[in-house]
Parts: C-alpha cells; sequence; structure tokens
C-alpha cells in the first residue's frame, strides 16, 4: 500500500480527478460498423437478404454476442445502387430507391436490435444508419446538364430517390423502442466520408438534400448527421510546419485539411454542423505510437475546427479493427484511454469488412470489442 503524507496529499483534488475520469468514462461508446454477419461483404451482408430465416438467426447471434462482449451500440450501412426492378446477386447493394422488402427488413432488424440486452450487465444497444452512395446512386458522376450517376438521372428524378429514400427508411425505424422505452435508432447519417472539393458534386448534394435531411430525421426524434475524414498519416499528424494555402487556421493542422474545408463548407451555405464532428480516422504510424497521434489528432480538431464554431466534441465514425491481436490492442487502447482523460471523445466504432486491417484484409464476426474499452479496472470503479 502507498503511504502519502498528509501535506502532500490534496483529497479533494484527487476527487475530482476520479470524478472526471469516471465521467469520460461513461460518457464515452464502443460499438461495431455491423452490416455484414461473415468477411465477405459482398455475399453475407445482411440487409437484402434479411427475410432469409438463417441470414435472420445468424444476425441475432452475433448482436447477442456483441452486447454480451461490451459493445453499446452497431451502425448499419446502406450501400444504394441498384436500379429497380433488376436482378442483382451482390447482397451489399440495396434498391435505389429502397425496395419494399428492404424497407421491411430494416424494420424488423430494428426490431431485432432493440430486443438485445447484454446478458453480462444487461445493458441494451443503440442503432445507428449510415447511408452511402454508389453504383447508381453514385452522385459523383455526371453534373446538373448531363444528369447524375451512371444512368444520367435528372436532378429531379434523382432528389425524389433520395427524398423517398430518407422517409422509407424513417418509416421503417420510427417508434422502434427498446423495452426501456428509448428509441433503438440514435443517429442517421446522410452521407460519408464528407470531402468538399475532393468528390465531385458532394457541394450540390449536400445543399439540395441535407436541409430536409435534417428536418425529416428530426422530427422522428432521431439525431441527423455527417461524417468527416481525417488524413491520419503521421507525417500529416505531426506536421507542425504545415501552412496551408487558403485557410491560416490549418495551419500546423494538416490531418484536419478536409474536415476542415468540409465544415467551412457548411457554414458557407449556413447549414448547421453536426452537434457531434464525428470522422473517419484510420491511423497509420511509422515511429510514434498510436496515443500520441490519436491525441494529436483530436488536438488539432480543438485548434482548427472550434474556428468554424465546431463543438469540441468528436465521434470516431470508422476506423481499423486489427487481425493482429498485439497491434489491435495497442490501436484500441489509444482511443479508450485518450476517452478516459478527456471527455472530448465520446464515441468510436471499427470497420469490419471490407478491408479492416488493411487493403484486402476483411474481417468478420466474432470481435474482440474489449480492445477498444476502456481499461476493465477502471471500469469496475463505476
Amino acid at each position: 500500500m502507498l503511504h502519502v503524507a498528509q501535506s502532500s496529499f490534496d483529497f479533494s483534488t484527487f476527487v475530482l480527478i476520479t470524478i472526471a475520469v469516471i465521467s469520460s468514462v461513461l460518457s464515452y461508446e464502443v460499438g461495431v460498423d455491423y452490416h455484414s454477419c461473415g468477411a465477405n461483404f459482398v455475399q453475407t451482408a445482411f440487409l437484402t437478404q434479411y427475410h432469409n430465416s438463417t441470414v435472420r438467426a445468424i444476425v441475432l447471434t452475433q448482436l447477442q454476442g456483441m452486447a454480451n462482449k461490451g459493445a453499446h451500440f452497431v451502425t448499419l450501412d446502406i450501400w444504394f445502387g441498384v436500379e429497380p426492378n433488376t436482378t442483382n446477386d451482390q447482397y451489399w447493394l440495396a434498391t435505389f430507391p429502397i425496395s419494399r422488402q428492404e424497407q421491411i427488413n430494416l424494420h424488423q432488424y430494428a426490431l431485432d436490435v432493440a430486443s438485445i440486452q447484454s446478458q453480462i450487465d444487461q445493458h441494451r444497444l443503440r442503432l445507428n444508419v449510415a447511408l452511402f452512395w454508389l453504383a447508381a446512386a453514385d452522385y459523383r458522376v455526371g453534373n446538373s446538364s448531363s444528369g447524375y450517376g451512371p444512368d444520367h438521372l435528372n436532378a429531379t428524378v434523382f432528389t425524389a430517390r433520395v427524398e423517398k429514400i430518407t422517409d422509407d427508411i424513417i418509416a421503417a425505424v420510427s417508434n422502434v423502442k427498446r423495452s426501456d422505452g428509448v428509441l433503438v435508432v440514435e443517429r442517421v447519417y446522410l452521407d460519408y466520408e464528407v470531402m468538399i472539393g475532393a468528390k465531385l458534386n458532394q457541394d450540390w448534394f449536400l445543399q439540395t438534400h441535407y436541409p430536409r435531411f435534417l428536418r425529416v430525421v428530426a422530427a422522428a426524434g432521431f439525431t441527423p448527421s455527417l461524417y468527416f475524414l481525417v488524413d491520419a498519416k503521421e507525417a500529416y499528424i505531426l506536421d507542425a510546419s504545415y501552412i496551408d494555402p487558403q485557410y491560416p487556421a490549418l495551419n500546423g493542422h494538416r490531418c484536419m485539411y478536409w474536415v476542415y474545408r468540409s465544415l467551412k463548407f457548411l457554414n458557407d451555405v449556413q447549414l448547421p454542423l453536426p452537434t457531434r464532428i464525428d470522422f473517419s480516422c484510420y491511423i497509420d504510424r511509422n515511429s510514434s505510437t498510436y496515443a500520441h497521434l490519436v491525441n494529436h489528432v483530436l488536438n488539432d480538431a480543438d485548434a482548427a475546427l472550434s474556428t468554424l464554431g465546431a463543438p469540441k466534441f468528436y465521434g470516431v465514425a470508422e476506423t481499423y479493427y486489427f487481425a493482429n491481436s498485439t497491434q489491435r490492442r495497442e490501436y484500441g487502447q489509444a482511443f479508450a484511454l485518450e476517452a478516459m482523460a478527456n471527455p472530448r471523445l465520446n464515441h468510436l466504432r471499427f470497420w469490419t469488412t471490407p478491408d479492416a486491417g488493411g487493403k484486402g484484409v476483411h474481417i468478420g464476426y466474432p470481435f474482440e470489442i474489449e480492445d477498444y474499452l476502456p481499461p476493465s479496472d477502471i471500469r469496475q470503479l463505476l
């Protein structure tokens, strides 16, 4: 036992620090970007085939397992990209706009997530939904003159489909509650890895669709949002000499290049910033520690993004799940220890498939969720 002289120990300070640590741990949620029940997501993405009783049974087992391992939530990605009334054997692609069967499947999946309760500590899951626009729904193809997507849909038709998807998704998950009366869905993301200036037509897509999306999603009691992308190579994170050619607020904060530009666009067109700034953060290191790099990323976010009025409140929307257990543990604990030290990091979900552990490294269930959770000896204080 450590004996400390009274004169060198301020118990009130100790109590305040302990409360701050516990508060940070309580506010930090870890979950899984869960859209596939196997590593080969082309065949095992489950939303489009959730009416198959075998697929649903597998998903229910996996949801229970993730809750037992400590997951607080799951995020379902939906890739829209198949024209209606066409044959598709790639289960990861949903119909653009969403089909009636896919809407029914989403409703059942939300009910199933709501039914899950950890057998270890009895906590319940939340559900987030993220919308992806690819193939037939890829707004990055074309322009206002030629039409959008590979089928050159005019802007009116394209927008009508986006709005129908929004309405149908909200209808599918509205009023789905857990047994404790809490809505199972928390956040719905209109778009992923927003990078204004890098993705063609993304400015048009957001300016056209985000205002209505905000109204519809919020009216259902959910949080509407977007998520962004951090340039998380070590060389970018640690480049203190970086000078941005347009925005001095980014000087010395190179990793926030696309996040800053995207948030500034929202400000410029008078669209509200998200209440929490979520971003993909795939940290590629050379010689530094993951802990140092994670802390540096969030310090850069504080310094650069707050100049736009963004909250100093963050979520990691995607990150690595390394196949190597030692590397994964070090990586996950870098985020967990950061969250313990500062409540600005509120949320983390790791990517699964494809490429969860790097290019070509696809990961399927089961997941060692505890690698991303605060150390068990701290959590036992709660």
